[in-house]
């Protein structure tokens, strides 16, 4: 079945591989993305399905006026996905207050912001879906440099309490916690050794951004029909 879709981070790597899956199943994805990418445009020229908007992440009264400016067509959509990130590589000793405040931003507001927005509309329709993408940095208390980052993903593991109303009425939430996925992300910081990370991971390799796609899509589907207020983990067996 054929759904609309909004999808926030559409720029990032896993962010293409989530809009091309939605694509490839014939639905109208409107992707959001901060700084766009070719593979995104190329994307954008393959399939007419796909909306981009470019959008500020980092401030909120940006989003209000985008939310504002689209309602008519935002109210339509069906399922959320929230795949935005900011992840900037900061030791703790580092990390000052508008660092902090800028990873809350950009990697929490938006999924509040188009969540409360959009819900109220799913539940008079009686479906919809809602996916959170969290990081398995939670679980490990953030790398030495991603405390901010970690922090703020740990924020979309709560849900709000209605959402267990909310799936009398068929609208499911859930957050997907990544594990370490071969995208752009792990070129941000040159010192850090990727090698040594991906030993940990009993699976001995990265997810691809693919991988991580087939997750969410199925999260955000009719195929799930009974798991909500669930946090699942997609990271190689850590």
């Amino acid at each position: 079945m054929t759904h609309q879709v909004l999808i926030t981070g559409a720029s990032s790597d896993i962010g293409i591989a989530i809009c091309r899956q939605y694509l490839s199943n014939k639905s109208r994805v409107l992707g959001l993305y901060n700084q766009g990418q070719p593979a995104l445009t190329r994307l954008a020229e393959e399939y007419p399905e796909l909306t981009l908007h470019q959008l500020n992440f980092e401030s909120p009264e940006n989003i209000e006026n985008f939310i504002q400016k689209e309602r008519g067509h935002l109210l339509a959509t069906e399922i959320i996905v929230h795949a935005a990130a900011l992840v900037e590589p900061i030791s703790f000793f580092n990390i000052t207050a508008n660092d902090l405040l800028r990873a809350f931003t950009v990697n929490v507001v938006p999924s509040l912001l188009f969540t409360r927005t959009l819900v109220p509309a799913m539940l008079e329709r009686g479906w919809g879906r809602v996916v959170n993408l969290s990081s398995i940095g939670v679980k490990f208390g953030g790398g030495s440099k991603t405390f901010c980052y970690s922090l703020s993903k740990h924020a979309l593991e709560f849900f709000p309490h209605d959402y267990k109303t909310w799936a009398a009425r068929n609208i499911l939430i859930n957050t997907l916690r990544v594990g370490v996925t071969d995208t752009r992300i792990h070129k941000v910081d040159p010192e850090k050794d990727m090698n040594q990370r991906i030993s940990m991971i009993p699976m001995a390799r990265m997810a691809t951004p693919d991988e991580i796609a087939n997750v969410v899509c199925w999260l955000g589907s009719d195929q799930n029909s009974y798991m909500t207020g669930q946090v699942i983990t997609a990271a190689g067996g850590e």
